[in-house]
């Protein structure tokens, strides 16, 4: 096998491999005599001959299967064959096994199947299943809404009072809140607390009311609307959350610097 068949054999994928020894098979490995036979019978006569003298095959197949103890780093996916896989989100960290065969690779937490892929034989692919990414996104979904009312609460003092109202009117928070942080990065914190405390005093609480009073008060400004930024509908994209730094620091920075090219332009002079 390893000299006649397996030697400079070029092969796209293991399919293709398997259909090429079937061939080399029945075109050159069967068609050989048996050493020896004085009646010098093929391989594949002598086999014919022989097959109704040979033990079944057992009933449930060998387990050959590869297994192998994984765990997940801070992303659910677990890496095997240079590709990672995907797992459901609560068992991100928990010592896991996978086991592949020629076709599926599968994750399991002691008897229980918890992820079946099929077997990629690239390098550096992500192979996922839509249900851990759905379940992944809900989750995360329902995170960023709780850290976006945290945030209007902690940069806006009526928010806590409007988002109350909201509560007890009925209205869906996650919309409501959404809503209210894109009007957040748009028009700021201050602008925004004014036209919460506007709305409220009004008794009309919808995001939608709040919108409405910043953009009447950009036409008595006369300043054009703020763009918006438009993102894809990937939920890893919209709910992705990036902590905004005071730029202070930097400011410092450049002007340490200019002071310091000042005095090295008066010392040249001198």
């Amino acid at each position: 096998m390893r000299q006649a068949f397996f030697e400079a054999r070029r092969f796209a994928d293991v399919a293709d491999l398997n259909r090429q020894l079937a061939e080399w098979i029945a075109a050159t490995a069967h068609r050989r005599p048996v050493p020896g036979d004085p009646a010098r019978r093929t391989v594949a006569e002598a086999l014919t001959e022989e097959r109704p003298r040979l033990l079944a095959l057992p009933q449930h197949r060998f387990a050959c299967e590869l297994q192998r103890a994984v765990t997940s780093g801070k992303t659910p996916y677990v890496r095997f064959d240079g590709n990672d896989y995907s797992i459901p989100h609560e068992t991100v960290g928990r010592p896991l096994t996978l086991v592949a065969d020629e076709h599926t690779v599968r994750i399991v937490d002691g008897v229980t199947e918890l992820a079946r892929h099929v077997r990629s034989y690239d390098h550096r692919q992500v192979v996922e299943d839509l249900a851990h990414i759905a379940a992944l996104a809900a989750v995360k979904r329902a995170a960023h809404e709780l850290r976006g009312r945290d945030r209007l609460r902690s940069l806006c003092p009526h928010a806590a009072g409007f988002i109350e109202a909201l509560a007890h009117r009925g209205h869906p928070l996650l919309g409501e809140t959404r809503r209210l942080l894109d009007l957040l990065d748009r028009f700021g914190a201050p602008a925004l607390d004014a036209a919460l405390a506007e709305v409220l005093g009004r008794g009309a609480v919808s995001a939608a009311a709040v919108a409405h009073v910043l953009d009447q008060q950009l036409r008595a400004r006369r300043t054009p609307p703020p763009l918006a930024v438009v993102l894809p509908d990937d939920p890893r994209v919209r709910d992705l959350h990036v902590t905004p730094h005071a730029l202070a620091p930097y400011d410092a920075l450049t002007t340490a610097q200019e002071t310091q090219h000042d005095d090295d332009d008066d010392d040249r002079s001198r």
